[in-house]
């Protein structure tokens, strides 16, 4: 009875790499201090210039990560970095968002929290791809039973609907970008080595297959999307009104017709404050009407 195609689901394609870090480097310098006041860094003073002030420095100067091909952030919520930046100088706006872990993550596996704090000298990037092109994931219903879990598919990469492989090569170019920031953090002595994905995997073409093997949907959304009439895939109208139906609504994360930007939080809020609105006006639209009809009745009587 149910089982049709309810929406798109889309997700913004995330990939992680591991590495051991000298840890004698790190010392005695906290991230709150290593990582301050970045935006007014100087030019490194010579050979005795702290390490970080160096790193820093060179990503702001070069041209693949300063002015509009990116932005470096100091992160304040367990993540030691963050970088803004377009995969390619032709991108209208910034489509990854690369931040760096203190310790081993994977992915949202089971048991992952436990893995990220047992390792004290491994440190991790993860490469966000946000924006997709791919709009082929789907959510169906598997029966009429509520409880019943529904019918989840991804469709990444091959199988989905981004023909151009856009959405592949900008994770391709996020990922060689870190570990060009990993092989002069190794000269330096910060890093001691990759253990993933490791030095057997250099070319594109490895780099591809890994992403394909380790690449998890982050965020995903937009099953249930906000549309106009004559939209076939529009699930809610403006209202957040499931359509065809009477007194249900969706306020939550798969009303966005695309992803919003890297991290969907905030504008979760905010379609949040928009339904309230939206609920109390139209309840106190029907309590008028209620008011008006008995009042009609009564002075008819």
């Amino acid at each position: 009875m149910f089982k049709r195609n309810i929406g798109t689901l889309l997700f913004a394609a995330a990939v992680t790499l591991a590495a051991t870090t000298a840890q004698a480097q790190f010392a005695g310098t906290p991230a709150q201090s290593t990582f301050r006041d970045t935006s007014m860094l100087k030019p490194p003073a010579g050979p005795g210039t702290p390490w970080e002030q160096t790193i820093l420095w060179r990503f702001k100067t070069e041209e693949d990560g300063a002015g509009p091909y990116g932005a470096l952030l100091i992160q304040p919520n367990g993540a030691l970095i963050g970088i803004i930046k377009r995969s390619t100088p032709d991108k209208k706006e910034p489509d990854l968002y690369i931040f760096g872990l203190p310790g081993f993550f994977r992915g949202y596996v089971p048991g992952y929290s436990k893995e990220f704090e047992r390792f004290h000298n491994q440190f991790t990037w993860a490469i966000l791809k946000a924006r997709t092109n791919n709009t082929a994931g789907r959510v169906t219903l598997r029966s009429a039973n509520p409880w019943d879990t529904p019918n989840i598919e991804f469709k990444y990469f091959a199988e989905g609907n981004d023909k151009s492989g856009e959405d592949l090569e900008a994770v391709v170019k996020g990922v060689e970008f870190v570990r060009d920031m990993n092989r002069r953090l190794q000269k330096l002595g910060i890093i001691a080595n990759e253990v993933k994905p490791g030095p057997g995997w250099q070319t594109e073409d490895e780099t591809r297959e890994f992403i394909r093997n380790e690449a998890w949907g982050h965020h995903a959304s937009c099953s249930n999307k906000i549309g106009a009439d004559n939209d076939s895939m529009a699930v809610l109208d403006s209202r957040f009104r499931v359509r065809g139906t009477q007194g249900l609504r969706v306020v939550d994360a798969s009303v966005f017709p695309r992803i919003p930007g890297y991290f969907i939080v905030s504008s979760v809020y905010m379609i949040s404050e928009k339904a309230v609105d939206v609920i109390v006006e139209d309840a106190e639209q029907k309590s008028r009407m209620a008011r008006t009809q008995w009042a009609s009745q009564r002075a008819s009587s």
